[in-house]
């Protein structure tokens, strides 16, 4: 069992070696199609359904991390999602989602019009727990019973962001998202570059409810093949966060 476990193992890693290498602040598309590791997806009825491809990042902290990267189906609340290939469908960003008082204000307002449902493909970016070596080291971690070293392994990895630019001109960021206990790196809730994180007050009214406020949104995008490698990434790994 041990043994076919471990060319399983084996077999896994070899389909990512002729996946490419990203490095922090090398600007990539993140779909296409004459690129290896990228592929269409099919709707049930045979149409185009979206999009997968994957990188290897090499952050130097550890051996290149492999990262899946997938538009997919969704349909969620309008005050959940950007749409920056038709920002009309999408949160109507501005001046005002700057200061919590005036963007709860502004949610309310609205509130009717941003619970609207939004169909288009979800962005997400992630490692999953069952991807080599992301899962081999953390295993060993865990198993050694390192909290030290897991916590700086964890604090390295929040370090990582990952920025999408729009031939549009928007730029938005995301910071990884580490979950120990799933051996999960994720990035999926993006910011807009140039201002950051949004802000969140320290309570959420009760008349907001059930939309969600958070620090970001849901990138949103079209189901079209010719936009989709429109889009280019970047990762960085900034220092002096806190822990």
């Amino acid at each position: 069992m041990v043994h076919e476990r471990r060319r399983w193992d084996r077999e896994k890693e070899d389909g990512w070696d002729t996946v490419q290498i990203v490095h922090p602040g090398e600007t990539f598309p993140l779909f296409h199609l004459a690129r290896n590791g990228t592929t269409i997806r099919s709707a049930d009825d045979g149409s185009f359904g979206g999009m997968a491809s994957r990188i290897r990042l090499h952050t130097g902290f550890f051996d290149p991390m492999n990262l899946s990267i997938v538009a997919a189906p969704y349909v969620l609340p309008r005050a959940e999602v950007i749409t920056p290939f038709n920002p009309t469908l999408g949160y109507p960003l501005d001046q005002e989602d700057f200061s919590w008082r005036s963007r709860y204000k502004k949610i309310v307002s609205m509130k009717d019009e941003l619970a609207e449902m939004v169909e288009g493909l979800g962005l997400v970016v992630f490692a999953s727990y069952a991807e080599l070596p992301f899962h081999h080291m953390m295993r060993a971690v865990r198993e050694g019973g390192s909290p030290p070293l897991a916590q700086e392994i964890a604090f390295l990895l929040k370090r990582v962001f990952l920025t999408l630019t729009f031939a549009s001109g928007p730029s938005f960021t995301a910071q990884a998202v580490y979950q120990s206990s799933q051996l999960f790196l994720l990035f999926r809730t993006f910011f807009p570059t140039d201002t950051g994180p949004l802000p969140v007050g320290g309570f959420v009214p009760t008349e907001l409810e059930p939309l969600s406020v958070a620090e970001g949104f849901r990138v949103l995008l079209p189901f079209s093949v010719e936009q989709l490698q429109t889009l280019h990434a970047k990762f960085r790994v900034l220092a002096g966060l806190d822990e």
